[in-house]
């Protein structure tokens, strides 16, 4: 599975950054946010503009799991 590293990238360069990574890969993939909120709902507001949704990695709460809806 493709993992993303967005650790340390400012908040201002995660949308380009989420829409280059959607429009390349097939989801699953994981999106290692750290503990931030605020990256996860600008991954989540992304992923969404893909027919993507976002769910918390049950074993590291700084990464989520870029899944299509259900």
């Amino acid at each position: 599975m493709v993992t993303i590293d967005l650790h340390g990238v400012k908040h201002e360069h995660v949308e380009s950054i989420m829409i280059g990574v959607c429009a390349e890969h097939t989801a699953p993939f994981i999106v290692i946010t750290g503990n931030s909120p605020q990256m996860k709902k600008l991954v989540a507001e992304v992923v969404n503009n893909f027919g993507l949704s976002i769910r918390d990695a049950i074993n590291n709460p700084g990464r989520v799991v870029v899944d299509e809806n259900r």
